[in-house]
């Protein structure tokens, strides 16, 4: 008689827990006896938008992380000085390179970059630049100048390699001590405007332009501190591609690429592990090419670069990990009778509030879903947006906003609103949990704020503040037991992902989440909490059990300045700006 393997395939296996989460057991599907869910373990690979750039260029550098980067120098139209900073959502003037550049090579952290070589053409330049997070400052020369220059390291320890400069394109590496640059063992394939990832004493190299070799080359080199060392090259090369990571674990993505005729820009993305190089199943959502690169193989940036007819001020992140998921949809309910943004909501996914929110001018119109449908229910006194709600459909709580920023709540109980107490501090863009009789709303701006005040019905109090002063953040939960999640703040490197746990007196940190984000929405409790949505449009979900988040189905559609409620098991998420213009979808 047969075996039920040979018939049905494998068991799925019965667990009491979760299995540790790396990519030798992917694809796993697994029960999971204690939730009462099936499972599966999944390496997410995404690229999704980010903030935009204020200046267009190509041909600038980078350095830094996903959420503390930095993009310098490029071109449009004329050579560039501008720095920008950038914090995970939004990018923020820095200081101004001494001498404006492109093609140049980039290297270490946001407030200890490096930055030398570049154009204007024809010989390049050989100064080096130092920032040390606010300013430029001079280092020591090249020994070879040159342009469409790589570099990867530490501002104290960097490495440079390839280039052009009459009479041709270079093989030449030079090392950089933090003083001055030391000319070593040449690359064995000169090449321009290659990329370099890794350190200074473990590197990689690889793409780059050099016609003799037909135009655009895919071959890589591996750089052990003294030597260079051909290994397996690239699927597709890339000249100008953006790269990121170790010598054993490397991101290349965009860059021109050969194409019938002449080099095209890609949106392709492949990923070295220290033999092979693997086509990614990520692609950027625009070709570019001459695009700052950042950040690690895991968590990287795309900046800017150029389409092949325009200069871009795009910006995406590309986010990797390994996940257990949990069997999640989300799914089209009832639409908004009034689409909107920068709405408050509160409630359960079969009895929401909608409440406030922006059009083309505040609003004051409420609604209450039934589970189906929403209908109408009694206006807010006043007009307001950028501000928060928690409670229920028929007891619901509504703090601060815009007009303002507002010190004002407002309270509904079921038909109507009423005035309720007067917030110590005025502020917008908070996040808040909790009932009606006992609400916390925490953070806020203007800007960053860091106070968390309680409300008991009737009047706000003042109580301990949050360790790390955001806007733009959600909250879920109780008063005795609430998060404060993720927000944007550019002094916090990390503000994006942070979540940080409220027991009715003190803050402490939790569970980073997987994806960064800002203007976002929630639900659940502290043990079993749901965001969805976000900064930039994104669709990504994600569940908390008390300890970690875990990303779970994405929305069917990306929305910011969105809101939502309802539990772990059944959120709902309504209205928001999507990619087009402001929705009034709901999803279940």
């Amino acid at each position: 008689m047969a075996e039920y393997e040979s018939l049905h395939g494998t068991r799925v296996k019965y667990l009491s827990s979760d299995p540790t989460l790396d990519s030798s057991t992917e694809g796993q599907v697994w029960y999971n006896s204690t939730s009462g869910t099936n499972k599966a373990l999944v390496q997410i690979k995404a690229w999704l938008s980010g903030g935009a750039m204020a200046t267009a260029r190509y041909g600038q550098a980078g350095a830094g992380t996903q959420t503390a980067g930095l993009a310098f120098g490029g071109v449009n139209g004329g050579t560039q000085n501008k720095t920008e900073e950038y914090d995970g959502f939004n990018w923020a003037d820095g200081g101004n390179l001494s001498t404006a550049r492109y093609l140049l090579g980039g290297a270490g952290t946001q407030t200890a970059a490096l930055a030398f070589g570049g154009e204007p053409p024809p010989a390049g330049l050989n100064n080096t630049e130092e920032y040390g997070g606010a300013s430029w400052t001079s280092g020591g020369n090249l020994n070879q100048a040159r342009r469409a220059i790589a570099g990867n390291g530490t501002q104290t320890a960097a490495l440079a390699a390839g280039g052009t400069a009459p009479p041709g394109i270079l093989a030449n590496t030079e090392s950089y001590n933090g003083t001055a640059w030391t000319a070593v063992n040449s690359l064995n394939t000169a090449r321009r405007s290659p990329t370099v990832t890794g350190t200074q004493t473990a590197a990689l190299a690889f793409g780059g332009y050099n016609p003799p070799l037909g135009d655009v080359t895919p071959s890589t080199e591996s750089w052990d501190g003294t030597n260079w060392t051909a290994v397996n090259s690239m699927n597709t090369g890339v000249f100008g591609a953006g790269g990121t990571g170790t010598q054993t674990h490397t991101l290349a993505f965009a860059g021109n690429a050969p194409s019938v005729g002449s080099p095209s820009e890609t949106t392709a993305t492949e990923e070295y592990d220290g033999t092979n190089w693997i086509t990614s199943p990520a692609t950027l959502a625009s070709k570019r090419g001459y695009v700052a690169g950042f950040g690690t193989s895991t968590a990287a940036v795309a900046a800017g670069g150029y389409t092949g007819t325009a200069v871009t001020t795009a910006t995406e992140e590309y986010s990797s990990s390994i996940n257990a998921i949990t069997q999640a949809s989300w799914a089209s309910g009832g639409n908004l009778g009034t689409a909107r943004r920068l709405l408050a909501g509160c409630g359960l996914q079969d009895a929401a509030l909608a409440f406030g929110g922006y059009v083309t001018s505040a609003q004051t119109a409420t609604e209450e879903y039934g589970g189906s449908s929403w209908t109408s229910g009694g206006a807010l006194p006043g007009a307001l947006y950028e501000f928060s709600g928690n409670g229920t459909q028929t007891a619901a709580l509504g703090a601060g906003g815009i007009p303002g920023p507002s010190a004002t709540s407002v309270e509904y109980d079921g038909s109507s609103w009423t005035g309720g107490g007067t917030m110590n501090t005025a502020r917008r863009q908070t996040g808040s949990f909790g009932t009606q009789t006992a609400g916390v709303l925490a953070g806020g701006s203007t800007p960053n704020r860091t106070e968390v005040e309680e409300y008991n019905g009737s009047s706000w109090t003042s109580v301990n503040s949050l360790p790390n002063g955001r806007q733009q953040l959600s909250g879920i939960g109780l008063e005795s037991a609430g998060l404060a999640i993720c927000g944007g703040n550019p002094g916090i490197p990390n503000a994006g992902v942070l979540t940080e746990e409220y027991d009715g007196t003190n803050w402490t940190t939790g569970g980073n989440a997987n994806v960064p984000n800002a203007n976002l929405a929630s639900g659940g409790t502290q043990t079993a909490g749901l965001k969805f949505g976000g900064y930039n449009n994104k669709q990504s979900t994600e569940e908390y059990n008390g300890t970690s988040w875990a990303i779970s189905s994405n929305l069917a559609v990306g929305s910011a300045e969105l809101a939502g409620g309802g539990t772990q098991a059944s959120g709902i998420s309504f209205g928001g700006n999507t990619p087009s213009p402001v929705t009034n979808a709901t999803e279940e």
